[in-house]
């Protein structure tokens, strides 16, 4: 996709862009302030093979111990706080996109796919509000949040599965692939005795094989199961030890207030695993074993307010491609610092000029944020 100049760092004239920010929208920018947001920041970020950083005030791309704001791997990203990084970057969502969504909240091809970045570019300049509060990064499972495939009854306590959700999922080894599946979740909180019983089933498709097998094998808890952490290898279809064993594939288990699936990669693992975003049993039964289609698959990282709000959508008119929303983000220098400065900022493209996967291109700016009204 040859969108964007991607000369690191590219500045973007935006001029042209006011007039196509015109009066009658909220977001638009009022010719006072022309002067204020003159233009933005454009950079590739090269990250197909390792963790890339970048300071969005001098648009440099430094080290990881060097002063950075984001932070990129292929399709994640994450901000210098919490679980990420030792800096007090703080993010927010500011231009949600809904309407690239339907009321199901599934993407909607035709807007996607219309959609450019100068299209957008209108989002990223306009008048922006104090978000109610900044978001430091944490652990981000492979498999989403814990919502994404679990639900929680306020009335009794009692965490369980989501209906008709599951995952394509890479082993840790990388050449061996599974359909898993949901099936039961029953975390009882309020019993302080952790999880009481759990079910994932999967469709194994071995090292070397074309296609899942018929058979599924499952993971449930093992003798013993004191409802914290288990771990499964689903070539072996065992049950294996989390702490002494390199082979697990999916991990299940809770820390504090917080249960989670976690795949042997990223953050969790020495391993290569992964996992798709969730499906449908009835979109898993379209795959009859791995797209091979390498960044479907997630892996267990850290991340916050770009994980919680996902910034692409992936296979729309059944292409194996990634394409952005355009959503608007907040990014915050020092959120304990009132006079720290903020940046508007979108990603806007995966591609490079030779249509190379990996490379996340983002486009900023600093802006004043009005105070949110009541």
């Amino acid at each position: 996709m040859d969108l964007f100049d991607t000369r690191p760092p590219a500045i973007v004239l935006a001029a042209l862009a006011l007039t196509a920010c015109g009066g009658g929208s909220d977001n638009s920018i009022a010719q006072d302030d022309a002067d204020d947001v003159s233009s933005f920041s454009e950079q590739l970020m090269p990250a197909a093979t390792e963790t890339v950083y970048l300071n969005l005030e001098t648009g440099a791309m430094v080290e990881e111990g060097d002063n950075w704001h984001i932070a990129a791997s292929r399709l994640s990203f994450k901000v210098n706080s919490g679980a990420s990084g030792t800096g007090r970057v703080g993010g927010a969502l500011a231009i949600a996109q809904d309407d690239f969504y339907d009321g199901n909240g599934d993407p909607d091809p035709n807007v996607f796919t219309n959609a450019t970045a100068n299209s957008e570019q209108e989002h990223l300049l306009g008048i922006l509000e104090e978000p109610a509060n900044w978001q430091e990064d944490a652990f981000a499972s492979a498999f989403g949040a814990s919502d994404a495939w679990s639900q929680y009854d306020f009335t009794t306590g009692v965490i369980s599965e989501q209906a008709d959700v599951g995952y394509l999922v890479r082993s840790a080894e990388g050449d061996s692939f599974a359909r898993m599946r949901v099936v039961d979740f029953n975390f009882p909180t309020r019993e302080g005795q952790g999880i009481d019983d759990f079910t994932l089933e999967f469709d194994v498709q071995a090292s070397g094989a074309s296609q899942f097998s018929a058979t599924p094998v499952t993971f449930t808890p093992p003798a013993g199961y004191d409802g914290g952490d288990a771990c499964f290898d689903f070539d072996s279809a065992t049950v294996v030890d989390c702490a002494t064993s390199d082979l697990w594939d999916v991990r299940v288990g809770f820390s504090g207030r917080d249960w989670y699936l976690k795949s042997n990669s990223g953050v969790s693992g020495n391993g290569s695993g992964g996992a798709s975003d969730p499906m449908t049993w009835t979109e898993l039964a379209a795959n009859d074993s791995d797209p091979g289609v390498p960044q479907l698959y997630n892996t267990d990282s850290t991340g916050g307010v770009f994980t919680d709000n996902t910034w692409y959508a992936y296979n729309l008119t059944d292409q194996h491609k990634i394409w952005p929303n355009f959503r608007t983000f907040l990014i915050k220098a020092d959120i304990d610092d009132s006079e720290s400065m903020v940046w508007a900022l979108q990603i806007v493209g995966y591609y490079d000029q030779n249509g190379t996967s990996g490379q996340p291109t983002v486009r900023w700016l600093p802006v004043e944020l009005q105070q949110a009204q009541e």
